[in-house]
């Protein structure tokens, strides 16, 4: 049932809570990927081969095959309870011939290429790896999902605890490796806001028992019977989270984001997404961001987005406590889109989509093809949020891919809507189906554009899919 009173517009305690449990989500993020960072600028050994890049330069990202073999680390002696960085206890090692190791434990579009199938050599041999899930420097992106995961769910399920959840991770790496749960569990437990009222408004668990039941609720929604198809069809509401959408990038120092929507009968009607490595610009006016897949916030936190259906979108700083003040955002004013000014946001490195169909478009319009280009799904829809009206979305799926993921794309199609002057569609012009649970399975590719220049989008898409049937 949606929460609102005289004094308060729909959703308000629903917006709340998700912009407060992503904002907590991201210190885990930061947490760790401070330790990742300390471990980049790590010096190597005086016999590493000089062809080999250090970890702590800048090489274009090589999404391909990133695994953990490009993380390198030291232990750290601290443990701040919010602040950076983390470190497990080292009562949690093992030796790494007991261990096992984390490439199969990353999601499968995360590192088609990992360690697990021998693919990949050391760069750096002489170098300790973030390979095994037991060891105290083990992935501290892995860590990061499923610690994140845990938390938005408690938020959200704490507040909220007749709705359905839909999540990207579940609990079977811990349930099958205590010592990572150990792991996840402390970075859990250590983990506030540091506004204490903040904190009480959202639910945590109690111990590493119900934190794994917590990641399991996400599962539990996708599976038949009370899974999440049934439920949009039987009226209930649905959660959907990505705790760290664009798990490669983030690994690599880049562009990575936290997504939580509220979907009602198929329909999103609340989105928060939060960027914690893109760095909040208050001087600079909504239309004008740009983003960088290296340009990252390596101080602060970031910046949060977040809509509600029929409200508008906002963009504030993201905090380690109380919200921060908001800014609305109204991409309707910028001036009229001419074709050949498009700027196009695409992900060149994308293993679902074909960016040769975004380049021909580009020819075909008469448009520099090079625009933005982010590994993140949800980035790019942030980066079209806050760029101006000539930004471009086309995703063109490949051949023989399965259905899209609805934690890679809920929240921030309604963000993007709700900034003004904003269309979503499918490549046959229809609005995405969020009614098919985990899955998008009724809708084909995405069109993201200004409303004056989307049916012009959707006309030449037609036009290319004609000529090659």
């Amino acid at each position: 049932m949606t929460v609102s009173s005289d004094s308060h517009p729909p959703f308000a305690h629903e917006l709340l809570i998700a912009q407060l449990a992503v904002q907590r989500a991201a210190l885990v993020t930061k947490r760790v990927l401070a330790t990742i960072n300390a471990a980049r600028s790590q010096p190597l050994p005086t016999n590493t081969p000089s062809h080999q890049p250090a970890p702590d330069s800048e090489p274009d990202f090589d999404f391909d095959t990133c695994a953990s073999p490009s993380i390198y680390t030291t232990p750290v002696s601290e443990t701040p309870t919010t602040g950076f960085p983390f470190t497990p206890s080292p009562s949690q090692s093992q030796s790494q011939s007991q261990s096992q190791p984390i490439g199969q434990f990353l999601h499968p579009s995360s590192s088609p290429t990992s360690p697990a199938r021998g693919s990949q050599p050391p760069a750096h041999p002489g170098l300790p790896r973030r390979l095994s899930l037991a060891k105290p420097d083990t992935s501290p992106v892995t860590i990061a999902d499923l610690a994140a995961q845990a938390l938005l769910v408690a938020a959200v399920h704490t507040a909220f605890p007749g709705d359905l959840i839909i999540g990207e991770e579940d609990a079977s790496a811990l349930r099958a490796d205590g010592d990572l749960a150990a792991q996840v569990w402390e970075l859990v437990a250590t983990t506030r806001l540091e506004d204490a009222g903040s904190e009480a408004l959202l639910g945590r668990p109690r111990g590493v028992e119900e934190m794994m039941a917590l990641l399991e609720l996400g599962v539990t929604t996708q599976s038949g019977g009370g899974g999440a198809q049934g439920g949009v069809v039987g009226g209930r509401r649905v959660w959907c989270l990505d705790p760290i959408d664009g798990t490669s990038a983030y690994m690599q120092g880049g562009q990575y984001a936290i997504s939580l929507a509220l979907l009602e009968g198929g329909r999103e009607v609340v989105g928060v997404l939060g960027c914690p490595n893109w760095r909040f610009e208050a001087g600079v006016p909504v239309g004008k961001w740009k983003v960088r897949e290296h340009g990252v916030d390596e101080e602060g936190m970031g910046l949060l987005l977040s809509a509600v259906r029929g409200q508008g979108a906002s963009v504030r700083p993201m905090g380690r406590g109380v919200l921060r003040e908001a800014r609305r955002i109204d991409r309707g004013r910028g001036k009229a889109v001419d074709l050949r000014d498009l700027h196009f946001v695409d992900s060149e490195k994308s293993p679902a989509t074909l960016t040769e169909k975004v380049k021909e478009m580009a020819g075909i319009v008469g448009a520099e093809y090079r625009g933005t280009n982010l590994y993140s799904s949800h980035m790019r829809y942030a980066a079209m949020v806050l760029g101006g009206r000539e930004f471009v979305q086309l995703r063109w799926p490949k051949p023989g891919k399965s259905a899209w993921s609805c934690w890679d794309h809920a929240g921030s199609q309604l963000i993007y809507t709700e900034s003004g002057a904003g269309k979503v569609t499918d490549l046959s012009g229809n609005p995405v189906d969020f009614s098919t649970g985990n899955k998008l399975s009724r809708s084909w590719g995405v069109i993201t554009a200004d409303e004056s220049i989307h049916g012009k989008i959707l006309a030449l898409t037609n036009r290319m899919r004609a000529a090659e049937a």
